[in-house]
Formats: structure tokens, C-alpha cells, sequence
């Protein structure tokens, strides 16, 4: 996967357009588009899209989710346990606290 800077910078080139061109044509401004060439900063994906559209193209997001193997082992070992089981257990992991106390209520 390529980072956002490298994407910008290889659509900008493309395109054969400067980054004073690109940024007119994207409703931005040159150092908005140098910032982002150079990771100083990070476009969203709107701010994407319009850099892509100014130079022709469209962008696609493939988003991939990689679990975390503690979620894994904390799902398994939660399978043979009855529904106030697991809210209880659920209570001691920190970042799933809020779920196991509105799942009291």
C-alpha cells in the first residue's frame, strides 16, 4: 500500500501538473499540496478525492481489518460462556468496559 504523500505526488506527475496547477484545479492551495507530497501532512479522503478528480482520476479504498490476536483469544475463550458469563468477563478488559456495562443496563 502506498502512502498518501506518494499517491499525490505520483497522480500530480501524471497528470503533468505542477503543484501550483494541481492545488488551482483541487480548490486548495501549493503548500497544502507540498505539505502532503512530503508527509508533512495527512489529506483526508475527500481532500484525496478532489487532488484525484483535479487530475483526472478516481481513487478506490480497499480497507482490510487485521485482528487483533488478543481480540482473537478474548473470543474464543468467551464462546462456552453464557450471556451474564460474558458481560461479566467482558468488565475486566478495559477497552471493552463501556460495552459490558451498557449490556447491564
Amino acid at each position: 500500500m502506498e502512502s498518501p504523500a506518494k499517491v499525490v505526488r505520483k497522480l500530480r506527475l501524471a497528470a503533468g501538473l505542477s503543484q501550483r496547477d494541481l492545488a488551482r484545479l483541487a480548490g486548495t492551495s501549493q503548500p497544502a499540496v507540498a505539505r502532503y507530497e512530503s508527509c508533512a501532512a495527512t489529506p483526508s479522503w475527500e481532500t484525496l478525492q478532489r487532488l484525484a478528480a483535479a487530475c483526472g482520476r478516481r481513487l478506490a479504498i480497499k480497507v482490510e481489518v487485521e485482528p487483533d490476536p488478543h481480540d482473537v483469544e478474548l473470543a474464543e475463550g468467551m464462546l462456552d460462556l453464557t450471556p451474564t458469563e460474558r458481560l461479566r468477563a467482558l468488565s475486566r478488559y478495559a477497552h471493552l468496559g463501556d460495552l459490558a456495562r451498557r449490556g447491564r443496563g
